[in-house]
């Protein structure tokens, strides 16, 4: 197998003498990613549809697409994704994704740092559930407190705005941390016609809202917003 060699020359300055290190990138450009599922013209009775495909030696990651109809006449890009390495050098070579019933394509390739193969096409066609709900609530709007705002008092009165979808019932959830990372969690609670009120400490807090609807569909946050309780 053709390989990149790049020579990293150092010194290692305790013991004072110079070392060499090579690092090969194998070359994969001439492997092919075999599908599994859904393989070509095959039919899918369910809109849950799992796409699987064999590993490839050396790769560290694969770009996945999904297109409706085709490549060809694409009216729909459905999937444009990487897939990584996690952080024990695995690489999953399954994704799962919901389709409402209609024709589709998809492709596959593999890559590592230098090197990357071609992609594996396949055509497939769901046939499912025709009442299948899967289109997310529309992204939440935050409105109050405004970004920034200073606030006086502990009751603290949230308020956003989202265009509802006739239909399935959706639901808000509201999530205030104490922390710019978004890791301490102060309150996870359900809105009310797009409000919520609560008490809160004095300091800096930090919210979004998300929301769900009755199929299991969900928004994506919203922008995220921080105020300040003072004393």
């Amino acid at each position: 197998m053709k390989s990149r060699v790049f020579w990293i020359c150092g010194l290692v300055l305790l013991l004072g003498w110079a070392c060499e290190d090579i690092l090969e990138v194998p070359d994969i450009s001439n492997a092919t990613v075999t599908i599994l599922a859904p393989m070509d013209s095959s039919v899918v009775t369910t809109n849950a549809v799992g796409f699987n495909w064999e590993k490839v030696d050396e790769a560290t990651s694969y770009k996945v697409q999904i297109a409706a109809p085709d490549f060809e006449n694409t009216s729909q890009m459905v999937l444009d994704s990487v897939i990584v390495e996690d952080t024990l050098g695995n690489v999953v070579t399954r994704i799962d994704k919901d389709l409402v019933n209609g024709n589709y394509a998809w492709r596959v390739k593999a890559l590592n740092s230098d090197y990357e193969t071609v992609f594996t096409v396949s055509s497939f066609q769901v046939d499912g559930d025709e009442e299948l709900d899967i289109t997310p609530p529309n992204t939440p709007q935050l409105a109050t407190p405004a970004n920034g705002a200073s606030l006086t008092q502990s009751s603290v009165s949230f308020s956003w705005t989202r265009e509802d979808i006739s239909g399935t019932a959706e639901r808000d959830s509201i999530y205030i941390f104490s922390d710019e990372s978004l890791t301490a969690l102060t309150t996870k609670a359900l809105g009310a016609n797009k409000t919520y009120t609560t008490s809160l400490a004095s300091g800096t807090f930090y919210w979004y809202v998300r929301a769900f609807d009755a199929a299991g569909n969900k928004s994506d946050a919203s922008s995220t917003f921080n105020f300040t309780v003072a004393d």
